[in-house]
């Protein structure tokens, strides 16, 4: 059941805080929404664990009053569940028991409990625990709301960096097929088309870090020739291994198996090894 709070404690403007009460016993579930009334919050009210679990989606809450004591599923149970789903794990959750042993405490944040009350509930104390609960719930949605921004930036910087640099790789590799091999003109267009490919690496690089940042990395992994990324490495990266006058050994094996991982990412890796063996080595190594 949803029951709104009184208005003249929340801006107009704010979304109220939804809090998700927890208990079995009718009336412990009406004492917590009459303490929590007047303070403004959304208040969800349910008889079960499994129902909170279950509807937790439809809820959405941002703090969780939850009863230890309940019978079919407890609250650690609850509390165990919710924590080890990702998309919940971040919601804080605050144990009501009457139970005051320290082992139940231990085992209350062993399960990932971020508070705790004790029965009979004060009222004071009820509201400067969730109080408490929401700063760092809207702390959390700050700093979500700050990665995604920082990812669309890095997806925005990198659409508008690739509309020019797509066509200066294909415009190069296009002169490359049609240029004497012989012509001093030739080394210069490889410059052009191997750097162009380092910018879109870094470019990769941005979006990669982004989406780690934000957690969000997809790994997209299928079957792989692992020697033919080693070959496309070392040719994107002989200009600068001549420049510097060293020389690439590949050791490869003659059957390679092909392994299942993300081929763009194990690139990056293989390019940033090189990369660095190419910058810190000395020269005619």
């Amino acid at each position: 059941m949803l029951f709104p709070g009184s208005a003249s404690t929340v801006s107009m403007t704010e979304e109220k805080a939804r809090i998700l009460i927890v208990d079995d016993q009718p009336g412990a579930r009406e004492l917590l929404k009459g303490l929590l009334y007047l303070e403004g919050y959304e208040l969800i009210l349910v008889s079960s664990g499994r129902e909170a679990l279950s509807r937790l989606a439809e809820f959405n809450p941002d703090t969780i009053l939850l009863d230890v004591m309940m019978p079919d599923m407890d609250g650690f149970e609850v509390c165990r569940r919710l924590k080890a789903d990702e998309r919940w794990s971040h919601v804080p959750v605050i144990l009501v028991t009457a139970l005051d042993n320290q082992e139940d405490l231990v085992r209350g944040f062993e399960v990932g409990a971020d508070d705790f009350l004790h029965k009979p509930v004060k009222g004071l104390e009820l509201r400067v625990r969730v109080r408490s609960m929401l700063r760092i719930k809207r702390q959390f949605d700050q700093l979500q709301a700050s990665l995604k921004l920082r990812e669309d930036m890095a997806a925005m910087i990198v659409h508008d960096m690739r509309s020019p640099l797509t066509p200066i790789l294909g415009i190069s590799e296009l002169l490359l097929l049609k240029t004497d091999a012989s012509t001093e003109l030739l080394h210069d267009l490889k410059t052009i088309h191997n750097q162009a490919h380092r910018l879109n690496a870094f470019l990769n690089d941005m979006l990669i870090l982004a989406k780690i940042d934000g957690g969000k990395l997809n790994l997209y992994r299928s079957f792989v020739d692992v020697n033919q990324l080693v070959l496309t490495v070392e040719e994107n990266y002989r200009l600068m291994a001549e420049s510097r006058k060293i020389n690439f050994v590949l050791h490869l094996p003659p059957r390679p198996r092909p392994l299942f991982l993300d081929a763009n990412l194990f690139q990056r890796v293989l390019e940033n090894l090189v990369s660095n063996a190419l910058k810190f080595s000395p020269r005619e190594g």
